[in-house]
C-alpha cells in the first residue's frame, strides 16, 4: 500500500506542476500582449487673448498665472514655469510657444483637448499676434496620437 501511496504522491506533484506550467504561460501570453500605450503629443504654438493676470499662490508661488481664452471658447489658466508675464497686457492677443511634451492618453479616447493639459505647458516665449492669427484665423497647438 505504500507503493501506492507514493505513486499516487508522484502523479499529484506532477499534475499540480503541470497545472502551473500552464498558468504561468497564460499569465505571461497575457501581460505581453497589450503592452502598446497611446500618447497625445503637442507642440508648435496657440493663440490665446490674455483677460487677467493673478498671483499663482499654489503652484508656483511668486510666479504669475494668465486668465486667457481662445478665440470665442471658454477661459483657461494658464501657468508660467519662468515668471514671463511681466510684458503681458489684458486684453490683448499673444502668439504662446510652449516645448513639446506628451501625456498618456487613456484608450478609447477618440478627442484630445489641449487645454486639459495646460498645467504641463511650458511656455518659451510669447509675442503679440497678427492680425492673420486672429479670430479665425488663430493658431492651435498641434496634436499628434503615436502609439509607444
Amino acid at each position: 500500500m505504500t507503493g501506492l501511496k507514493k505513486s499516487l504522491m508522484v502523479l499529484v506533484l506532477i499534475g499540480t506542476m503541470a497545472l502551473a506550467g500552464c498558468a504561468k504561460t497564460q499569465v505571461d501570453d497575457g501581460q505581453t500582449a497589450d503592452s502598446t500605450r497611446t500618447y497625445a503629443r503637442f507642440s508648435g504654438s496657440f493663440t490665446a487673448t490674455v483677460e487677467e493676470l493673478l498671483p499663482d499662490y499654489y503652484a508656483l508661488p511668486g510666479n504669475t498665472i494668465a486668465y486667457v481664452h481662445y478665440f470665442l471658447d471658454s477661459p483657461f489658466l494658464l501657468h508660467f514655469q519662468d515668471d514671463m508675464t511681466d510684458k503681458l497686457v489684458k486684453g490683448e492677443t499673444y502668439v504662446f510657444e510652449f516645448n513639446t511634451f506628451e501625456v498618456e492618453i487613456p484608450e478609447g479616447t477618440s478627442y484630445v483637448d489641449i487645454k486639459n493639459y495646460m498645467y504641463l505647458i511650458d511656455v518659451t516665449n510669447y509675442r503679440l499676434a497678427e492680425e492673420d492669427e486672429t479670430g479665425l484665423s488663430s493658431l492651435t497647438a498641434t496634436v499628434e496620437i503615436i502609439q509607444k
